[in-house]
């Protein structure tokens, strides 16, 4: 019969907000804002292309209509998708810029290995801990 176990358990990484937080996380988004329109310019041209491509093709038949408006369903799904993306980016980038200085937010979460043993209390044991930074250095550990 085993006595202990290793589990693992969500501790959130939590930053205190400052100047230099809210530029960071702004350039980094705004570098994903860049990356979103660059997918865009790329979808359309894409998409024209093989459009071009399927149009030149002798005889409009009914299969090659069929194809080329396939085509052109599937780049109005994927152009709908990066623009959710971007005004979802967007409204990141006014959320941050509007983030009191000092006030804590989440940056993410990692997993982490815990040892737990018979008799004790799986939920406290499981219970995620915290580590709290201020521009990159760790300030706190509560685990």
């Amino acid at each position: 019969m085993v006595d202990s176990i290793q589990l693992m358990r969500q501790i959130a990484v939590k930053a205190v907000v400052t100047e230099n937080f809210k530029i960071q996380i702004g350039n980094e988004l705004n570098r994903n804002l860049q990356q979103i329109d660059a997918e865009l310019q790329q979808l359309e041209f894409k998409g024209k292309r093989a459009i071009a491509d399927l149009e030149k093709k002798a005889g409009q038949t009914p299969e090659l209509r069929a194809q080329i408006e396939g085509v052109r369903g599937q780049m109005e799904a994927e152009r709908a998708r990066l623009q959710q993306l971007k005004e979802d980016m967007q409204g990141q980038v006014r959320t941050v810029s509007e983030l009191p200085l000092g006030s804590v937010v989440t940056q993410f979460n990692i997993e982490t290995p815990i040892e737990v043993r018979l008799g004790e209390n799986i939920f406290q044991r499981l219970e995620g801990g915290e580590i709290l930074i201020k521009d990159g250095v760790i300030e706190q550990i509560n685990i």
